[in-house]
């Protein structure tokens, strides 16, 4: 036997039957040297074997929990408030973690000491973080499951709730890193901020929850208030099938817009926005983002501090989504007259939203032109898209002519079909 066993199971493999008979003489010492590696495991083992057998059982546990809300016998209302329940559950044991550190971390400095130890600080974070591990696997499977009794506002608040938990855990991450980079004091300091923030956005939540249930009807009651009549799609339930864009192809859905903010998915062509600001705008001029998603591009020109740049967009809910920093705007649909004419115009994403829709583009076309002083910039695609884009620019904003070497020139490792136009000089 070695004199540092390892764990049972290790570097053992199967063997053939024919081998298996011709060995059978050796089968009892095997046997024996077994049993005596069992009584001579290493303590580390021992752990190891504890650590994930506390980790499956948690996991049972949880399951536990998804089973009954998968219960077939529960009705949408049964099981929403069983949803409401269990957060409600989760949101008291957060209440409790924070109460313990806070009476605990005040006890201590009452001892005249700077607060708890950092094991005792990261503890109480771990706790927490378990909480939530296990409501995002309990309520994710759940929501998969029973997606015929949610409507569209509840999905919203869940998809929320999920970017905010994100901003949490990553939160909880830069901890761990203040630890192992050498800084743990750090750690007792942000322990009870970061406690508090997970128990208001539960809180939060389950305001929102209540809210949202005093007008949620079941899809029975909708069909039978309805009187023979359509039933409204929107907002369910239940949900209205996802698309990432709305109903009139061109604005970006709400899930779209919440999906690509939450994993920064906006795709910022930052070397395009570099040589704009180097070779098209003026110092201090006035810039209108009429396809700002969600502002991304708006907000790294502004933070130059060379131009000034207002953001506008025509998803629904996009002033909500980007706490104002882009305002709503339907430019390809309807006349605008805004407050003021800009110094340039622009809408990267012109050619992957308008399409071949030559209405889009004429009515486009018919609102950047009157706004545009000096220069207007576009994506206009490649082909048909190209085609349409550059015959409405000519019939509706003759006023604007295309630059086509810079705009090769700026397109270059971007594929846009970038498009430059310069107003016409008047004599």
């Amino acid at each position: 036997v070695s004199a540092q066993p390892r764990c049972l199971g290790e570097g053992a493999g199967r063997m053939a039957p024919w081998a298996m008979t011709r060995r059978m003489p050796c089968l009892n010492l095997a046997l024996a040297l077994l049993a005596l590696a069992a009584a001579q495991e290493r303590p580390m083992c021992q752990l190891g074997d504890t650590f994930t057998a506390s980790v499956d059982m948690h996991l049972g546990d949880w399951d536990k929990q998804i089973a009954f809300g998968l219960n077939e016998s529960l009705n949408c209302s049964e099981f929403l408030e069983y949803v409401y329940l269990s957060r409600d559950r989760i949101r008291a044991q957060l209440d409790y973690v924070r109460g313990n550190f806070t009476a605990e971390d005040d006890a201590f400095r009452a001892q005249g000491g700077s607060g708890g130890s950092t094991s005792w600080a990261m503890t109480h974070m771990s706790g927490a973080a378990s909480l939530l591990s296990a409501h995002i696997h309990i309520h994710g499977v759940l929501s998969a499951a029973r997606s015929e009794c949610l409507n569209e506002h509840l999905q919203l608040l869940f998809l929320m709730s999920l970017k905010r938990l994100k901003t949490l855990m990553h939160t909880q991450m830069r901890h761990l890193w203040l630890v192992f980079q050498g800084t743990a004091e750090l750690v007792r300091q942000g322990a009870g901020r970061w406690l508090s923030e997970v128990v208001d956005l539960f809180e939060a939540d389950l305001r929102t929850f209540e809210s949202i249930m005093v007008n949620w009807r079941s899809a029975e009651e909708l069909i039978a208030l309805a009187n023979g009549s359509a039933v409204p799609a929107r907002p369910g339930p239940p949900l209205p099938p996802f698309s990432p864009r709305e109903s009139d192809g061109v604005s970006m859905s709400t899930i779209e817009v919440l999906r690509r903010d939450t994993f920064e998915e906006w795709n910022l062509p930052k070397p395009l926005l570099r040589a704009l600001l180097r070779y098209v705008f003026p110092r201090d001029s006035h810039v209108a983002d009429f396809c700002a998603g969600g502002g991304a591009a708006a907000s790294f020109l502004n933070e130059t501090g060379l131009v000034q740049v207002y953001a506008f967009d025509a998803s629904t809910n996009i002033k909500l989504l980007s706490k104002n920093v882009v305002d709503f705007l339907r430019v390809h649909v309807e006349p605008v007259n805004l407050w003021m004419t800009f110094d340039i115009s622009m809408c990267i994403s012109s050619g992957a939203d308008f399409g071949s829709d030559a209405e889009a583009w004429a009515q486009a076309w018919k609102n950047i032109g009157p706004h545009t002083k000096r220069a207007a910039i576009l994506s206009c695609g490649s082909g048909e898209v190209r085609r349409q884009a550059l015959s409405a620019a000519a019939t509706y904003a003759p006023e604007l002519q295309l630059d086509e070497q810079l705009s090769a020139q700026l397109d270059e490792g971007q594929e846009l079909g970038l498009c430059i136009f310069w107003r016409r000089q008047t004599t």
